[in-house]
């Protein structure tokens, strides 16, 4: 799962980026993205650790890659070069800044987050409006020349389905288009069609009275447009990260009223808004956590730990964590019922603890 990063300049974006991924990265202006992965400190792997004491522990992980500021009032040709960085994506973290700070002047014209909202959520839809009348344009001239196939047609449909939600200032995500309707138009690798998440930058302050200028205003348009919504102090859980005492990073992050890191956070609204679950394994001294799509089979679970699993696949042998936990061994598991055998077409659910079995 790769997450884009995209916001104006000045909106603290490098900062959020250097929270999740404990990148250090120079926030001087830059033309290239960077990439970087983060680990998911998910307390269930620690929970296993204690129980199994492998040699190995290995959490999920999510890449980031932090697109350079985006400047709506450049040029054309740097803007299109700024959509291309983030065309493979496979969602948005849009960046808004919300916090005061008389030193750094605000995104120009967009001096409160709903107004950087509203260019960002513009310049996706203009983009994709584009590429969308281009590709009906191309339909309707191959079939005046009557070369159009039966797809072509379900397509050129959903493409003015598409076009009209556009108009509207509505995102192509929220007419909830089947995985059927997703791959007929994939190849446009459309903005709006990706799932979004809005990341309010705000500041010590506005985290504690959870206030800030227009948050009405932004939370409706999030519902409306169907994003994922989060609040990060990026500047003030950047310098806790960097203190080197644990108990010191726990204490601040409680003071803060913050329960969990950022990554931490950010990771389960991810995996909720885009359809993800976790599955876990304790293979060989090693305990592992797997991000997978919701609605995954077993056999393609056993294909995401080693391609020879799925192709030889016998079945799957399941615990769930949470019954592991309340009663400490596979041992005590199988006496009360809880362990159980599970047959290819069986849907993984998040949680669970598997044991592949295949041929050799």
């Amino acid at each position: 799962m790769e997450i884009g990063l995209f916001g104006l300049a000045l909106s603290g974006k490098t900062t959020i980026f250097k929270l999740l991924t404990n990148a250090d990265i120079d926030e001087s202006y830059k033309r290239e993205a960077v990439k970087r992965t983060a680990q998911i400190k998910d307390k269930r792997v620690d929970e296993l650790a204690k129980i199994y004491k492998p040699k190995r522990v290995v959490y999920a992980t999510l890449d980031f890659l932090d697109i350079p500021s985006f400047d709506y009032k450049g040029d054309p040709k740097e803007k299109s070069r700024i959509f291309q960085m983030i065309q493979n994506v496979d969602a948005l973290l849009m960046v808004l800044r919300a916090f005061n700070n008389l030193s750094v002047p605000w995104p120009e014209g967009a001096d409160n987050p709903m107004k950087q909202l509203e260019i960002l959520e513009t310049e996706l839809i203009i983009r994709d409006l584009e590429i969308v009348e281009n590709r009906l344009i191309r339909l309707e001239t191959q079939k005046k020349k009557g070369k159009v196939s039966f797809l072509e047609e379900k397509e050129e449909a959903l493409l003015n389905r598409v076009k009209g939600s556009l108009e509207e200032g509505i995102f192509a995500s929220k007419i909830g288009l089947s995985e059927e309707e997703q791959k007929l138009v994939g190849s446009l690798a459309l903005f709006t069609l990706k799932p979004t998440i809005v990341c309010v930058n705000v500041d010590d302050n506005q985290l504690l009275t959870k206030k800030y200028e227009n948050k009405e205003k932004v939370l409706e348009e999030c519902e409306k447009q169907f994003f994922a919504y989060i609040e990060l102090d990026g500047k003030m859980e950047v310098e806790i990260n960097e203190l080197e005492d644990e108990k010191d990073r726990e204490l601040f992050l409680k003071e803060l009223s913050i329960e969990e890191p950022g990554i931490e956070r950010l990771a389960k609204i991810v995996y909720n808004h885009v359809g993800l679950i976790s599955f876990f394994t304790v293979i060989e001294n090693e305990v592992r956590a797997w991000t997978v799509k919701k609605g995954i089979t077993m056999k393609e679970a056993a294909g995401k730990i080693h391609t020879d699993f799925e192709k030889n696949f016998i079945r799957a042998e399941v615990m769930k964590f949470e019954d592991l936990v309340r009663y400490g061994s596979e041992d005590k598991l199988k006496e009360k019922g809880l362990w159980k055998l599970a047959g290819k077409d069986e849907i993984v659910e998040d949680g669970y603890i598997l044991t592949i079995r295949a041929n050799a």
